[in-house]
Order: structure tokens, then sequence, then C-alpha cells
């Protein structure tokens, strides 16, 4: 053998001894990175981040992964399931406590199951553009091919529905009235509940409930007369007629309202409560108020519009670009500013009331400046955001599967866990209560612990193939190579303060470097969600 081959042979031989096992930390981002996450949850991240993997740290369980954009699964510990197809298009979400599981695929397909208290699978699904199957708990499959026919119950509004070649021929039941359709919506006759009801449409028709309402059309959509609420006797019995789109009227004692080529123009009054409305020309301009117990409205759109009532006051200038808004909560307040698309904001203000006291919970904050970035705090948790090209209100499943794209770099802290990440997961920081661990892809990664009332520090550098580690009474030592590096046990080291007990020193292979006490892992404090508590 050459001596060439030979030095080639034995490089090979140290290299494969110093190579990071499958439970330490390897970095080579963005291609591939095994890192242990705050908190101690091992996670995998491939393709700068569009593969990622997470696992429980007790039962060893995988409870999290993700083809980003494309896919993505979440199983919490109790069995309740959440995945995504293509959001926002197709999701699977499973609720173990309800034993009921709801697949969708918008607009095509849509499955829900539900097992009943007696144990029975109750299921049904709809294809569109028309194809519907479902089972009851008395073991009967009902299924409708729409337009040729079929049979549903406790669908949509209806307690039942059947019909043969739509439109020719339609049955529907609800609240003990049937109702036949013939060549829909053209013929209808209505029996059972409430008495009878008819339409020739658009000649004349009537739709009446025996007690609660009785309304007629003639020439629709000209003529039309109703009587409503006649259940509540004559006090709150309401009166109308429309003579289409010229006028009309509608009366109930001591108040009324008026149209003018409906919609456009309206007035409403209400003498007992001193409540009036003004609409002209409607949508553009709307003034509401008089009745203390009801919402006051100015609205000259798109100018400016106001609105106070329902414990919320908001006013809007350029609609829809700029509001101010201020809510009530029962456990406290929210105010909330945004200039679309460029500034959204808002502080809420959290209490705790109880019968005995009432006291403060802290705030909430959050800050947008579109597309630069976002900021959120609260008691004990914090998100940062560097660049955000959603312009939108946030939704968790956009930053799930689409944020990462843009996102030059983001910092989430909850407790005792920081976790920063840069683009493409080329810098990265996990940081908790027992350690602190940085990266920068291949070229550099450090950790720090303390054991024993030790500071200790660990480095890698170039593939892990230098490593060494320091500590605070001044002791130095090289550590094995782990090639591809950092080399780092996920394991963590439980933080000592307490003199006394020493880490181990190595063994050999860059597995063993781990010091003493690093079969103990912490579980992780998961981050709220940004869009938690928020309206």
């Amino acid at each position: 053998m050459s001596p060439g081959a030979r030095m080639l042979g034995l490089a090979a031989l140290a290299l494969g001894a110093g190579c990071a096992g499958p439970e330490t930390e390897r970095n080579l981002a963005p291609f591939f990175s095994s890192h242990s996450a705050a908190g101690g949850v091992p996670e995998v991240e491939a393709l700068g981040g569009a593969v990622i993997s997470r696992k429980d740290q007790e039962s060893d369980d995988r409870r999290y992964w993700a083809v980003r954009p494309i896919l993505s699964n979440r199983t919490a510990a109790n069995g309740d399931q959440r995945a995504w197809f293509i959001p926002p298009f197709g999701q699977i979400k499973k609720d173990a406590s309800q034993q009921s599981e709801v697949s969708q695929f918008i607009p095509l397909v849509r499955y829900a199951s539900q097992i009943e208290d007696d144990g029975f699978k109750t299921w049904s699904l709809l294809v569109l553009p028309g194809v519907y199957l479902s089972s009851h708990e008395d073991g009967r499959v009902q299924r409708a091919f729409f337009p040729f026919g079929g049979v549903v119950e406790k669908f949509l509004s209806l307690d039942r529905g059947t019909f043969a070649l739509f439109p020719l021929w339609l049955r529907t039941e609800r609240d003990g009235r049937t109702t036949d359709h013939f060549l829909w919506p053209f013929f209808s006759i209505s029996r059972g509940a409430g008495g009878t009801a008819w339409r020739v449409w658009p000649i004349a028709g009537n739709v009446s409930w025996d007690g609660r309402y009785d309304r007629w059309f003639f020439l629709w959509p000209f003529f039309h007369w109703q009587r409503n609420d006649v259940q509540f006797g004559a006090e709150q019995e309401r009166s109308s007629w429309m003579f289409w789109p010229i006028g009309g009227q509608a009366r109930r004692p001591q108040a009324s309202s008026t149209s003018v080529i409906w919609p456009i123009f309206g007035y409403a009054q209400d003498e007992r409560s001193g409540f009036w409305a003004w609409d002209g020309p409607w949508p553009l301009v709307v003034f509401q108020g008089g009745d203390p117990e009801r919402a006051t409205r100015k609205r000259v759109w798109p100018f400016y519009s106001s609105y106070k009532g329902d414990g919320m006051t908001s006013r809007w200038v350029a609609w829809p670009l700029v509001n101010w808004r201020h809510e009530e909560y029962d456990d406290g307040n929210k105010d909330t500013f945004k200039a679309f698309p460029f500034w959204r904001s808002y502080t809420r203000e959290r209490t705790f009331v109880t019968p005995q006291s009432t006291g403060p919970l802290g705030t909430e904050k959050y800050r947008k400046a579109w597309p630069f970035g976002r900021l959120r705090t609260a008691p004990d948790v914090s998100a940062f955001h560097l660049v955000d090209l959603n312009p939108f209100p946030d939704y968790d499943f956009v930053d799930e599967h689409y944020a990462w794209l843009w996102e030059l770099y983001t910092r989430r802290r909850e407790g005792d866990n920081v976790r920063g990440r840069s683009w493409l997961g080329l810098w990265r920081r996990e940081r908790d209560a027992d350690e602190d661990r940085r990266s920068l892809s291949v070229l550099w990664s450090a950790r720090d612990y303390t054991r024993a009332g030790r500071p200790t520090r660990e480095r890698s550098l170039l593939f892990g193939l230098l490593r060494y580690r320091t500590t605070g009474d001044g002791g130095f030592e090289l550590l094995p190579p782990s090639f591809p590096g950092p080399g780092w046990p996920m394991r963590r080291t439980p933080s000592s303060t307490a003199p006394g007990i020493t880490p181990e020193r190595p063994a050999q292979g860059a597995a063993s470097a781990a010091p003493l006490g690093a079969d103990r892992m912490r579980r992780p404090i998961a981050m709220a969600p940004e869009s938690a508590q928020r309206r």
C-alpha cells in the first residue's frame, strides 16, 4: 500500500471514530439539522425549515411533523389531532374526549364522524357536486345523489329533505311542517304545523304560520304585505307593506320605519325609547341613536364612521384603512389601532374577578409594522418576528406553514425557554433553565451550562472537528471530534449550583461527552399561540 493510500485510510478511520452519533446534535443547515430545542425537545429540521419533526421527550413518540407548506400533523398527549393539507383548504381535526372527527377539503369533500354514548358510530360524507351519505344511530344509511334523487336528515336547517330529478320535485320537513316543491322555486305547497302555505312564483304566494306570521307577495318582487311577531301580542306585532322599489313602511305600536327607493333611503323611529335611524343613501350614509340601551352609529362611508354599543367603541377614517377600537370584557379591556396595511397594534389589560376581590393579571401588547416585523409580549411570554409579509390579521396556520419562507429572524420566549432562529435555520439559539445553546450552521456552536456551581462552556468549530471545554476554575479540555458536529448530547444537563458534584470526564467518543446527570430532560413549556385571547 502506498504512503498516500495509508494516510487516507488513517484519516478515514480517525474521522469515522469521531462521527456524531444518533443521540447528538448535528447542524448542516439549511440542508439538515438535529438539535435539542429549548426544554429538551428533540427536533429535526431540513431544507431550511420546509421539513420539520418534533418528538415528545418522555414517550419518544413523534408529536409534530410537517412538510411545509403542503402538509402538517400535530398530535397532543391526550390524543387530540390537527392535520393540514394545502392549508387552509384541507384539514383533519380529531377530538379524543368527544370521540369525534372532521376531515374536509374545502369546498369539495367533508367527512364527519361521532361515537355516540351507546358506542355506535354515526358519520356523514359530502362530496361536491352532489354526493351525500350519512348513517344514524338506528343503523340506517341515507344516500343522496344530486340532482337525481336522495334523502337527507339534519342537513343545513332541514329536519329532512327528499328529492327526485331536482328541480322537478323536492320535499322539505322542518319543525313539523312539510313542503312540496314542484319545478323549484316556481310552485310549492306546505301543510302540517302552523297551517297551510303556497306559492305560484312570481305571480303570488302566501307563507304563514298560525299565530306567528302571515306573509303575501303579488307579482314578485313588486308587491309585499306582512304581519310578523303575532305571538307577542298587539304591543309587539309588526305589519309592513312594500311597493318595490318605490317605497314601503313597517309599523308596530309607537314605532315605524319608512323606505323610499329601497334600500337607498330609509328612516325609523321608536317613540317609547327615543331611538331613531336614518339611511340615505344607504350604505354610504347611516346615522342612528337616541336610545341609551341601543348602539349609536354615524357613517359617511368611506370617509368616516363611528360605532358605540355592546361594550365597544370604534371609529374609522378612510374605511377600511384607519381604525381605533376600545373593547370592554368581563376580565379587562382592549385598545386597538390599525392603519392598514402598515401598522396594527393592541394593548389588552386583564384582571381576575372573584366574589371576594378583583385584581390585575397583566398586560398583553401586540405591535406589527408591515412588512418589517411584529412583536407580542404578555406576562412571561414574548414573540418577535423580523420581516412579516402578511398584511392581514395573524392566523396561526399561516405562520406555521408559510411564514418560515420570509422571516429573517424569530425569537420566542416562554418562562425560561427562549428560542431564536434566523432565515433557513443558519443561526439558532435554544436556551432554557439548564443550558444555553447557540450555533451558526457548520462553522461554530456553543453550549453553556452550570454544574455543581461550576460554569462550563463548550465550543465546536468547523463541522465539529475541533471541540473543547472550559470551566470557571480555569480548566481547559479538548473534546473528541464529532463530525459533522457540534455533537452536543440531545439530553440536556440539569443546572446545579450546589458544590460538591463535578462533571463526569468524557469517555472516548463524541456521544459520551455529556456531563453527569445528562439522563434527565426538562419538560418544555409550549409557546402560547400569538392569536390566543385575541379578537
